[in-house]
């Protein structure tokens, strides 16, 4: 109890930074919630376009798809602001040296890494998702039950897990590839495939997708259990797939750091 509680004042910490941060530069927090707004605007105006010339595409609706679209986004955002930015400096702190500064804190490197700074211009992005998938429900006349939503809730974090994990062994890669600044590409690939229902691509791709590859948890498979079309098994084949992918992240850290040359060596 007492190394949680220290972990907790600890993130609580982190917050309280974040914070300030992002108040020491009012105009920048703005214009990033700006950037986002019309990043999303972008994107709605992009599926308007798409349906004003069909029904429906691979089964799903104008108003099923908003409801993709504020998955993804509200997955995208809660990334975003958890760990997203962090881990990508990563490949610069070991380029810098100054990793060696966080291996020498008496706190788990991978905790300090992953979660000490908390993007909270994102929280805008997050709310505007929230509204986007009740505006989404109301144009089917929808009201998903408790255990669905309670379902969808499940897939989302457990999405967010699984492309965490994901994301911190591409950047455990710059242990050894040091001067590659964008290894968040791969990161980014992962997440791009995941924008896109798995029903638009064949049996093959769609079945690699979610028992392979498990993108399909990111977007599609959340989206659908809020829709009532995703049964309870995929949560327990979700959190399967996010326990496989956290464990192999904590190891794949773990085995780096055993090849990792501190910049005072």
């Amino acid at each position: 109890m007492t190394r949680l509680r220290f972990y907790w004042n600890l993130y609580k910490a982190f917050l309280r930074t974040s914070l300030v941060r992002e108040m020491e530069f009012r105009a920048n927090f703005w214009a990033k919630m700006f950037y986002n707004a019309l990043w999303l605007g972008f994107f709605l105006a992009t599926l308007k376009i798409i349906y004003m010339h069909t029904d429906s595409i691979a089964g799903w609706s104008e108003s099923e798809a908003l409801v993709l679209a504020a998955t993804l986004y509200f997955i995208d955002a809660l990334i975003a602001t958890l760990f997203y930015f962090g881990l990508s400096e990563l490949p610069t702190m070991v380029r810098q040296g100054t990793l060696d500064f966080v291996l020498f804190k008496p706190v788990d490197s991978q905790f300090w890494l992953s979660l000490r700074r908390i993007n909270l211009d994102q929280l805008g992005s997050l709310v505007v998702a929230v509204l986007l998938g009740i505006y989404a429900l109301l144009r089917l006349d929808y009201l998903p039950s408790l255990p669905n939503i309670a379902l969808y809730i499940g897939m989302v974090f457990t999405g967010v897990l699984i492309f965490y994990s994901f994301h911190f062994m591409m950047m455990t890669l710059s242990i050894w590839l040091v001067r590659v600044e964008n290894l968040w590409v791969l990161s980014e690939v992962f997440a791009q495939i995941g924008r896109f229902p798995t029903d638009v691509f064949d049996r093959v791709l769609r079945r690699v997708f979610t028992y392979v590859l498990p993108i399909a948890f990111l977007a599609t498979i959340p989206a659908k259990a809020l829709l009532g079309k995703a049964s309870a098994g995929f949560l327990w084949f979700a959190v399967a797939w996010a326990l496989v992918f956290f464990i192999a992240g904590r190891m794949f850290w773990k085995f780096a750091l055993r090849s990792y040359t501190s910049a005072s060596s």
